[in-house]
């Protein structure tokens, strides 16, 4: 194999997609259900799978970038790609243990234990998600102050170079 198949940084869109499976197997429901701001979204496992691997495409595309540049820092790289799995994780088991709730019951009058257990678990799915966002985020701008890094010290090289050169070429 090579070693750009054999790269940790994989891991980003392997994990979503082989425990979104698993979680597609495993779960009560075929579907899951989403409450925000009032709506209910209805979304399939290949949709959630499709969604986290969009969330990580960008900041995959950052660690191969690192990696061909040579400035990819072990601890940080490894450190995004642990999390980023945990939370992917961690969202697909919520939505698989998550047990199916009738929508009606989100407008009824009194607090039902069965769907309160569900809300609960809703909030949970959201913040996990939000928290993955914002892992994702918090890579891509600490990769762009790599490369920004990376640029001004190769600007400096060049233009110490270049007035070393106009240095040589005056005294001759």
């Amino acid at each position: 194999m090579s070693s750009r198949v054999v790269r940790a940084e994989n891991l980003l869109w392997f994990a979503p997609i082989l425990f979104g499976l698993l979680a597609n197997y495993a779960a009560y429901s075929e579907k899951v259900l989403l409450f925000v701001d009032n709506e209910v979204y209805i979304f399939s496992f290949s949709n959630i799978i499709t969604i986290c691997v969009t969330i990580v495409a960008i900041p995959f595309i950052m660690h191969s970038v690192l990696r061909d540049l040579d400035l990819r820092n072990f601890f940080s790289s490894w450190a995004h790609i642990f999390f980023t799995c945990l939370l992917t994780t961690i969202i697909l088991l919520i939505f698989t243990y998550t047990q199916p709730i009738n929508l009606k019951w989100i407008y009824h009058a009194g607090e039902l234990p069965a769907y309160k257990k569900w809300m609960y678990y809703n909030t949970m799915a959201l913040g996990v998600l939000q928290l993955l966002i914002y892992v994702q985020a918090f890579y891509l701008i600490y990769g762009i102050s790599v490369l920004i890094r990376h640029r001004h010290t190769k600007k400096v090289q060049e233009k110490e170079h270049y007035d070393y050169m106009i240095n040589q070429l005056d005294r001759a």
